[in-house]
């Protein structure tokens, strides 16, 4: 028998951490809290056995979400990129219920990445992208000719090939917008890549915190508290209506700027409410779209 944090009788939600980082721990108290104000059952869990006694499972984490995604409980993914979801989705068991496993993603839609560099670097014109297979550029061509910006885009062709690829978009662009690709960026990638940007004096645009304090002028990005808020509204959501809702990506979220980068680049940055009023107005992106 499971002891939960409130009474027996409320909803049951497991949170399952296989992994122990920071941004999950900060996730993972803040959704506990939040939850127990909203009548909710909580544990926290690192494993499987004991998710029979759920109503649902909050996978934190693609670790988290790969073991849940193989029970047949309902599941809601968070702190997981939405390239990382959908392949988890594709890989399910012919036998899994898709419809009982939902996202909330950790990257930012489309339009509100875009809606960022038009804000913050309202004179650039042509906007680069090294991406790999796993991108989905349609919706980045169509965001990015909506505002009506130039873009260069380079498929990576191979790992040996990065640096050259990397070298022909800046050559052609303004700035160059980082998306969570793990074939491009990476730990082992990231440095010289923002080694290459600041030799050419282009801008990179990050898509986390960490990014802009190792040396990208700025990114939009959403925190573990964000999104454990919104996790709980889902939650409450689905308690109600017994249907998990769309995978969709965060409804609030941060910038941040660096601005040791910003002057070095000779560029001036406006207040970060500023920003975060402008993206909003721009971006416009209903809950779960691009």
């Amino acid at each position: 028998m499971l002891v939960f944090s409130s009474q027996a009788e409320a909803f049951r939600v497991t949170v399952l951490m296989a992994d122990e980082g920071a941004a999950f721990q900060e996730f993972a108290q803040t959704f506990t809290s939040e939850a127990q104000k909203n009548n909710l059952s909580t544990q926290v869990s690192q494993g499987i056995p004991s998710l029979i006694d759920t109503d649902l499972i909050v996978a934190v984490g693609i670790k988290s979400a790969v073991i849940a995604s193989n029970s047949h409980l309902p599941v809601l993914c968070v702190l997981i990129s939405k390239v990382g979801f959908e392949k988890l989705l594709r890989e399910l068991p012919s036998d899994r219920n898709k419809d009982n496993i939902s996202a909330i993603y950790f990257d930012q839609p489309v339009k509100r990445q875009i809606a960022m560099i038009t804000a913050v670097l309202p004179e650039a014109k042509k906007i680069g992208l090294l991406f790999s297979a796993s991108l989905d550029m349609p919706k980045y061509r169509k965001a990015i000719a909506d505002k009506k910006l130039g873009l260069r885009e380079q498929k990576l062709e191979s790992s040996d090939s990065l640096y050259r690829d990397l070298e022909s978009v800046l050559e052609n662009s303004d700035v160059l917008l980082s998306i969570p690709d793990a074939e491009v960026y990476n730990s082992l990638s990231m440095r010289n890549i923002l080694l290459a940007t600041y030799r050419s004096k282009i801008p990179l645009v990050g898509f986390s915190s960490g990014y802009v304090k190792a040396g990208a002028l700025c990114a939009v990005f959403s925190t573990p508290n964000q999104i454990a808020l919104q996790t709980v509204q889902l939650t409450k959501q689905f308690e109600a209506t017994g249907k998990l809702p769309v995978a969709q990506f965060p409804r609030e979220f941060e910038v941040l700027i660096n601005q040791q980068v910003a002057n070095s680049l000779g560029i001036r940055v406006r207040e970060n409410t500023v920003l975060i009023q402008e993206i909003k107005a721009a971006a416009n992106t209903k809950e779960g779209a691009e």
